[in-house]
């Protein structure tokens, strides 16, 4: 629907022309009405109506004055001029504002309607051709910005660009003081089936109006790779601004942007320079697959550095000297060693100039081999494993190296809690409770509790702190000092037969270890629970 504003100094004529045609037939809207020139010129301003209908002699501001600065202004719309004169002595100012449409008063309505009807289909064929010049533009803009990330748009780089290329670019609106070239990836969306509607159409494009000006950012696709170039310092400065914010806080994993990975390439200053800009942020962006867990941005700066001239078998040969250790670690039960090594080949992958695809086999080849040496050697195991096709998928739909790691490690931690944990781990756990609770008095030991339980030490200790929340000598502690309390209470014994009844040798030692756990000496809750009584 088109709009149309009336403009007359009397308000009879005002009425009646919104009155004497039907305006919504036509496809106009009325959006307002002026009654002096300088309401109409304000108004005109204000609204961009795309027909104005006004008297000549207007109160204030003459008509013609009203069009030459609606003009000046950068109004394109189209006027009806009413007259009561039949000369037009102004016609020639009329024509050189671009107003070809005069109807005389009083109005009649035919005239009224054919005009309006007329300027109606110039509207609309004038912006079917401005759709197809709008398409055909952006179409080759399109063209001109794909070739400039591709460096095919310069015959000769080294030359620099002839004056008739600076001359499309600045037609198209691509000539800038810099650029960034930027290359995002929404990776989730490929393997999280648990997404909605919403986020699975999301588009990292959506939000950038929120925060760059519109027309200051192109997006194409190159190479398989969605890129956003950014044009002119004050944008790229924008972007960066935008990208520091979310370094600085952790992305909520139901966030949008929890789904992205950006690479950006370095800045450069010349339409001729995009092409590295676009070769530096794909080379992060092939790098994504190293970051750290938790990583959705890498910049043309990061410390991305790995060895040069490696060669595939030799990272085969070195992954799989770690087999030894790995899986002695797991028989041992040193869950310490075994994330350790897991760590070790991380670092040393990230260290090498190898795909992620061949980085994927060499580890599902670590992991197979590990595999089929545990369930030979322990049947019962085979159940914590995948299927060696079950491997093979999950490792290869990784986004992440850190992903396959963790992965690897959870196998292998269920495999340590499973050879050590003959009655399972929270049995055992409630087991050593019971003991320690029945035998508190004798010098309780993890070593030899690990020793008469069949466990590794180390591994027993972990086991206990991650099931209870706490170390086995501060429960020891806790355990001996609620008895020490029950003993005391009633005033019946001294401190230091106390101390003894507990276990504790040396009172002085049993005193500090009770104000720890209490807050007070033994002495003063023993004068306290006796006043209480």
């Amino acid at each position: 629907m088109e709009t149309v504003l009336i403009a007359d100094d009397e308000e009879n004529i005002r009425e009646g022309i919104k009155l004497i045609i039907d305006w919504e037939e036509l496809g106009f809207s009325v959006v307002g009405d002026a009654s002096n020139g300088e309401e109409a010129l304000s108004a005109i301003t204000k609204l961009q109506p795309s027909l104005v209908v006004m008297d000549m002699q207007m109160p204030k501001i003459h008509g013609m004055d009203v069009i030459k600065r609606a003009r000046e202004q950068g109004y394109k719309g189209y006027f009806i001029i009413l007259s009561g004169f039949s000369d037009f002595s102004y016609a020639r100012d009329a024509i050189r504002n671009k107003v070809t449409n005069y109807i005389t008063k009083p109005v009649d309505e035919d005239e009224l309607y054919d005009t309006v009807k007329r300027i109606k289909e110039e509207i609309d064929k004038s912006t079917r051709e401005g759709l197809k010049s709008g398409k055909m533009q952006n179409k080759a803009k399109g063209v001109v910005v794909r070739e400039l990330l591709l460096g095919t748009y310069f015959d000769n780089k080294e030359n620099g660009f002839l004056e008739e290329q600076r001359e499309e670019l600045s037609e198209l609106l691509l000539m800038h003081n810099a650029y960034q070239v930027v290359i995002y990836e929404t990776y989730h969306n490929k393997i999280n089936a648990a997404l909605d509607k919403a986020e699975k159409n999301y588009s990292f494009t959506d939000m950038l109006g929120t925060f760059l000006e519109k027309g200051s950012y192109e997006v194409t696709t190159a190479e398989g790779f969605d890129c956003i170039l950014l044009k002119g310092k004050a944008q790229i400065a924008r972007f960066e601004d935008f990208i520091s914010h979310y370094e600085k806080q952790p992305i909520e994993s139901d966030s949008p942007l929890d789904m992205l990975f950006v690479a950006m390439g370095k800045i450069v200053y010349s339409p001729d320079g995009i092409n590295d800009s676009f070769e530096a942020a794909k080379a992060l962006a092939k790098r994504r697959f190293f970051c750290e867990e938790g990583a959705h941005f890498t910049h043309e700066y990061s410390d991305m550095n790995f060895s040069e001239g490696c060669k595939k078998t030799d990272v085969r040969e070195v992954l799989n000297n770690y087999l030894d250790v790995i899986f002695d670690s797991v028989i041992n039960g040193n869950k310490s060693k075994m994330i350790n090594v897991l760590e070790e080949i991380s670092d040393y992958i990230k260290g090498q100039d190898i795909d992620s695809s061949d980085v994927c086999l060499y580890i599902t080849e670590l992991l197979l081999q590990i595999k089929d040496r545990l369930t030979k050697q322990y049947p019962k195991l085979a159940d914590l494993f995948d299927s060696h096709a079950g491997i093979i998928e999950f490792i290869e739909s990784r986004f992440y190296l850190y992903e396959i790691m963790q992965y690897v490690g959870e196998i292998l931690s269920n495999v340590m809690d499973r050879l050590h944990d003959h009655v399972g781990s929270e049995n055992i756990i409630d087991d050593i409770i019971s003991y320690t609770e029945r035998n508190y008095t004798q010098p309780l030991t993890l070593e030899e509790l690990a020793t008469q339980f069949g466990y590794n030490s180390g591994y027993l200790g972990r086991l206990f702190t991650r099931t209870t929340g706490t170390g086995y000598n501060y429960y020891l502690n806790e355990c001996r000092i609620k008895k020490a309390k029950e003993f005391l209470a009633g005033g019946r014994y001294k401190v230091y037969e106390v101390a003894q009844m507990v276990g504790y040798n040396d009172v002085d030692y049993f005193g500090k270890k009770f104000r720890k756990h209490a807050g007070m000496t033994p002495a003063e809750f023993r004068k306290q629970s006796i006043n209480e009584a």
